[in-house]
């Protein structure tokens, strides 16, 4: 008898490669050839890998003129404790996508909308999107959320689309909702999986949407109008996925505002047009069941108040819970690298030191063209590398880990928890204050901190840690006085 296979053993190890090309979408056949390119040319040049790690060096690969970024983007298989993945013993899974920016946010193509005053019910906006293209990298969570999402949601897409399979067999509606308290990054989540999600399936669906329901503008003032206007929007949208190469990334916001409890439509205590709209969702959603190239991602704030139908027809149920005080660091440490990108903030100012290095530098050896065997082993990519100075690197060696601005959630639990004066244990001493608070008045506090509480012009660091400081106290203060 066979040996019971281990959940680890079902997944096979994949480094997911993502190539960023300058100019529109190539014909199929130049994506191919540039992703089976660059797949030569990692192995041929590199080791071992990092997620996140961005690399270059590709002059004279083929096609290498529309290449504007690669990156190793994502890992799917069995747990990997050291971050470095060895290119030898893993699968490459290379995608090469252009992003479109033909439309705004502002002037996105809508539905179901017959004047200008009108609060438009759909939005569409084509995928993957420069709109979209930083949504992902801003997501924090904690045990790695997002990426599990992407990678239930790849393998539901991909699996549903399995020539010959009998749809109708299974109870799969490729319906996932996200639910949790409010501000803690819901809605971002969505439409950052809809963009992975184009980029990731784009070998199999090479065209994508994202559509965008206004559950709120789906409620109408008339009786009976708001089943008409559920009714007619699915009809579009299941006219819109027809096109068999064309993956259609449904997203509903607030979800129970249209999939609310009919039990308390009936009661009497409500419109008897909550029943119909609801039952206008689920027959719509059992439409779309046929068609493998439609998934629908909705959020609630109150799962309580959603129709047992509706849920019973969920296939992932996701908490996203508050931010916890470790994915609160990550969330300061990213609004402050990010104000020092945009030259709010100057970090040229030292901070606290940290104690002395027991090891040297990671480093890397550099690949030439005379020495093939001689590949490059990457350090963890940094998200504010300081350049080294020519006089400390010799013609063979390059330094790619340089200290951040605010050291990783892990390097500073290590170097710097003991220091109370330093930037990164005064922020860490902030996240643990500020649990419970939602991911969306987090990302306010460091931005309205030197708003409020620094004159003008040019801060230092340590100021725009004071003044966040600031806004945190000024925000509890206001929370435990609603309480």
């Amino acid at each position: 008898m066979a040996a019971k296979m281990s959940h680890d053993e079902l997944l096979k190890p994949t480094l997911h490669v993502e190539a960023l090309l300058k100019a529109s979408p190539p014909a199929p056949h130049i994506n191919q050839e540039i992703c089976a390119a660059l797949a030569e040319r990692l192995k041929e040049d590199y080791e071992t890998v990092t997620i996140g790690q961005r690399l270059n060096g590709f002059d004279g690969m083929k096609h290498c003129a529309l290449l504007l970024e690669v990156e190793i983007a994502d890992y799917t298989g069995p747990e990997h404790k050291t971050g470095y993945f060895d290119l030898q013993n893993n699968q490459l899974d290379v995608q090469a996508y252009s992003l479109t920016s033909d439309d705004t946010p502002d002037t996105r193509r809508t539905i179901d909308q017959t004047s200008a005053d009108e609060v438009p019910k759909t939005r569409i906006l084509t995928l993957p999107h420069s709109f979209l293209n930083e949504a992902w990298t801003s997501l924090v969570f904690d045990d790695n959320l997002p990426a599990r999402l992407l990678r239930y949601l790849v393998r539901m897409l991909s699996m549903m689309s399995q020539p010959g399979l009998n749809l109708s067999t299974f109870n799969w509606n490729r319906l996932c909702l996200l639910h949790g308290p409010p501000g803690s990054g819901k809605s971002t989540l969505c439409r950052a999986l809809s963009q992975k999600l184009s980029i990731r399936l784009g070998n199999v669906l090479p065209n994508a949407i994202l559509v965008e329901i206004n559950a709120n503008a789906m409620l109408s003032k008339y009786f009976g109008e708001s089943g008409k206007l559920i009714g007619g929007t699915f009809e579009r949208i299941h006219s819109m996925a027809q096109s068999r190469s064309t993956l259609v990334c449904v997203v509903i916001d607030e979800v129970e505002t249209i999939a609310s409890l009919r039990s308390k439509s009936t009661s009497g205590s409500e419109c008897n047009d909550g029943l119909r709209a609801t039952n206008q969702l689920l027959t719509s959603l059992d439409r779309l069941r046929n068609l493998p190239n439609i998934i629908v991602i909705c959020t609630s704030n109150l799962i309580d108040a959603i129709d047992s139908a509706f849920l019973d027809r969920v296939d992932i149920k996701q908490l996203i819970p508050a931010p916890s005080p470790a994915a609160i660091y990550n969330i300061f440490r990213s609004c402050i690298s990010e104000l020092v990108r945009s030259s709010l903030v100057d970090s040229s100012k030292p901070a606290t030191p940290p104690p002395p290095p027991s090891t040297p530098p990671n480093r890397t050896t550099r690949a030439t063209n005379n020495n093939k065997s001689k590949k490059r082993k990457l350090a963890p990519a940094r998200t504010d590398p300081e350049p080294a100075s020519s006089s400390s690197v010799d013609s063979s060696w390059s330094v790619v880990s340089q200290p951040e601005i605010i050291p990783t959630f892990s390097e500073m639990k290590v170097k710097y928890e003991s220091q109370p004066a330093s930037p990164a244990c005064r922020i860490w001493l902030l996240a643990q204050r500020c649990h419970g608070l939602s991911g969306r008045t987090l990302r306010r506090l460091p931005i309205l901190g030197l708003a409020m509480y620094t004159w003008g012009g040019l801060v230092d660091l340590e100021e725009a840690v004071a003044a966040l400081e600031a806004a945190v106290e000024q925000e509890l203060m206001v929370v435990k006085g609603g309480t």
